[in-house]
């Protein structure tokens, strides 16, 4: 199982607001699939996925302020299950 941690990605901030995920839990992600789109302080971008597997579980929502180094999501294999 693969955490998938906020990136940091302004240089003046460490936060970013997720607009959208462009996948659902349970969907098959692959490494470098757009996962979600962020805006930060100066740009708005997506974030990649980082490794192949089913998205288990999204923590945080779109629609959300979230920290860089914060688990945002994890990815697996089927039939695992991902922390609460």
């Amino acid at each position: 199982m693969e955490a998938i941690i906020m990136p940091a990605l302004g240089q003046t901030s460490d936060e970013a607001y997720i607009q959208e995920w462009y996948f659902k839990e349970g969907d098959t992600v692959e490494m470098g699939d757009p996962l979600l789109s962020v805006e930060t302080d100066k740009a708005q971008l997506d974030v990649e996925c980082v490794a192949d597997g089913i998205l288990l579980k999204i923590v945080a929502a779109a629609e959300t302020s979230v920290t860089a180094g914060t688990v945002i999501a994890y990815i697996g294999d089927e039939g695992e299950t991902a922390p609460e």
